[in-house]
């Protein structure tokens, strides 16, 4: 009989140390945020914070899911989180967030990693949350507006963002998690997705447009959606999108191919003082779509539609990486990073001169383009 009370005792004892939902809270008692936007004042060098909140005052079975945005201020970003409750009935939630979306002001002004940590270091944000740049004046001016295909801005960039390297390839998604660690690595330099506001039929909606260029905190240079599907090339990241090539020789392109798979294989190799990359790049298209009169199934015409393609691939690729040595002196494309992981000593050596060294790497980019499908049919 006493064991059995022993047994009950201690079973009692271990049901009240279980915590249990302590912290839960119900819906009525926080709001939502599903995007928010940092903005630096640069009169006061004041955080401004712009949050899109789920508004829950409408049925969403009858009007669907809307939104509403909610202002505030403070000298540091907690202290614009905490003044926003000034105009709540209840504390933001930050567990529902998907972006985070950062003004030109703030990504000018050096102080990126300082909003970055606030957002990794409190309890309810998730280190998941994707990072982009406005291109506007403002971040705000991106959350002012509704989606194009969901009401709210915040869940209609993130599956932009979700679906634009396997599809378009002209922007890559950047969790909160990786841009901090990028922005403290050793020889890596950031680059952020670029999100701008257009018109389409008559309404403004949100588009992805390239790539921000940053150099430790700073932002200094942009790349267009061009130039950032041969970075993506670059550093491995382009898994989809569409190469447009020429069939012929000195003619416009008229032959699109849809990226099936591609990858990249880094090297480099340093010699008498001087450093060289190389990158290899492997890409398997499909034939989606030819306006030329020409046999597809003719092995000749498909290798010389590859040999462009290549020759294409090649030269972009060169010619990103050139600009950005020559015009923003930023190692986004991880160089430096490769070297450190393979040769710590060399990396010692090289790490104080590396901004002066890498402009001057010498990058030789070998494309190779495979056509695995034409879309045609051999006749019986």
């Amino acid at each position: 009989m006493s064991k059995r009370i022993a047994c009950a005792m201690l079973s009692l004892a271990l049901l009240i140390s279980l915590p249990g939902c302590w912290s839960y809270r119900g819906l009525n008692e926080i709001t939502l945020v599903a995007g928010v936007g940092i903005d630096l004042d640069p009169a006061t060098q004041e955080y401004l914070l712009s949050c899109e909140v789920i508004d829950m005052t409408t049925s969403q079975t009858e009007a669907g899911t809307k939104a509403k945005l909610v202002e505030s201020r403070g000298k540091t970003v907690m202290d614009a989180v905490r003044n926003a409750k000034k105009k709540l009935l209840n504390k933001l939630y930050w567990g529902n967030n998907e972006i985070l979306i950062v003004g030109n002001e703030l990504a000018k002004s050096g102080k990126l990693d300082n909003v970055l940590v606030w957002f990794l270091s409190d309890a309810e944000c998730r280190e998941t949350v994707d990072v982009i740049v406005s291109e506007e004046r403002t971040a705000k001016d991106v959350l002012t507006i509704d989606g194009l295909d969901n009401s709210v801005v915040a869940y209609e960039i993130k599956k932009i963002l979700d679906d634009d390297q396997s599809t378009v390839g002209t922007v890559e998604s950047v969790q909160l998690y990786r841009a901090f660690s990028t922005l403290k690595s050793e020889g890596r330099s950031l680059a952020l997705p670029v999100f701008r506001t257009v018109e389409n039929d008559e309404e403004t909606v949100v588009e992805a447009d390239g790539e921000a260029v940053f150099k430790g905190n700073k932002m200094v240079g942009r790349l267009s959606p061009e130039d950032s599907r041969y970075y993506l090339a670059a550093v491995d990241g382009l898994h989809g999108g569409i190469l447009t090539v020429s069939s012929a020789e000195q003619s416009d392109p008229d032959v699109s191919l849809e990226i099936s798979e591609s990858t990249t294989k880094s090297s480099y190799s340093y010699s008498e003082g001087k450093l060289k990359v190389t990158l290899q790049t492997d890409t398997d298209v499909f034939v989606d779509e030819s306006e030329a009169d020409t046999d597809l199934l003719d092995e000749k015409t498909t290798g010389k539609i590859e040999q462009r393609a290549q020759k294409m691939i090649k030269e972009k690729t060169e010619g990103v990486i050139h600009k950005v040595q020559t015009e923003y002196d930023s190692d986004i494309f991880g160089f430096g990073e490769m070297i450190y992981k393979k040769d710590l000593k060399l990396w010692k050596q090289l790490k104080p001169q590396w901004d002066e060294i890498f402009p001057t790497v010498q990058v030789e980019v070998q494309s190779k383009v495979n056509i695995v499908n034409t879309a045609f049919l051999k006749h019986s």
